[in-house]
């Protein structure tokens, strides 16, 4: 098995995709969108390097649905690959986030057809960079409207993308009993008045 090198896992967490799931943040990111909320992921000699096995047992016995975020997942496409494998293999449910789109990471593929093979595996990917100036309240579990949620298991179905609707309003209550939704339909706010955690951001 490879290493792959991570930032953190939080778990549970209801901003990285729909319901209550535990995330992964890998470390490092080649991409570095302008206005992005975790610059501290972007320095691949950063975090922890583990073995994927590692990595696979905390967030199986976690009992939840898997997002893996960064960063940038597909910056470590095979120990990518090998952890949504194992995963998989679980029978957990995977959401990846990329700031590459499907077409780039098609096109962009590794030798060993890693890029692919996650493709082929995962539930959900939500592609494409975070673009600041299309960052929207009412967007749920991204960062901006042009990142597309793909429902990967419908588009190997009918051969081509298949989109899901994550913009229709939806209120969550989390085991705290926190009233949870778009930002713009309710204010995200801690006891301290702080906002709360949005999708893809660790601090």
């Amino acid at each position: 098995m490879a290493t792959l090198r991570y930032s953190t896992i939080i778990s549970p967490t209801f901003t990285d995709g729909p319901g209550k799931r535990a995330s992964v943040y890998f470390q490092g990111c080649a991409i570095r969108c302008p206005g992005c909320q975790s610059p501290h992921l972007w320095d691949a000699s950063g975090g922890m390097e583990v073995h994927v096995t590692q990595v696979a047992r905390t967030l199986i016995a976690t009992g939840l649905p898997i997002s893996i975020l960064g960063g940038e997942p597909f910056d470590q496409p095979a120990a990518l690959a090998q952890l949504v494998m194992v995963l998989k293999g679980a029978g957990r449910h995977v959401i990846i986030y990329s700031g590459y789109t499907y077409e780039q990471l098609i096109e962009r593929d590794d030798a060993d057809g890693n890029n692919r093979m996650v493709l082929a595996l995962a539930d959900v990917l939500v592609d494409g960079p975070f673009i600041w100036q299309q960052d929207d309240p009412f967007v749920q579990y991204r960062g901006s409207r042009n990142q597309r949620p793909i429902d990967l298991v419908a588009t190997r179905r009918a051969g081509e993308l298949v989109l899901l609707d994550w913009d229709t309003p939806e209120l969550i209550i989390s085991d705290a009993g926190d009233v949870l939704g778009a930002e713009g339909v309710i204010a995200l706010v801690s006891d301290e008045g702080e906002r709360t955690r949005r999708c893809g951001q660790t601090k």
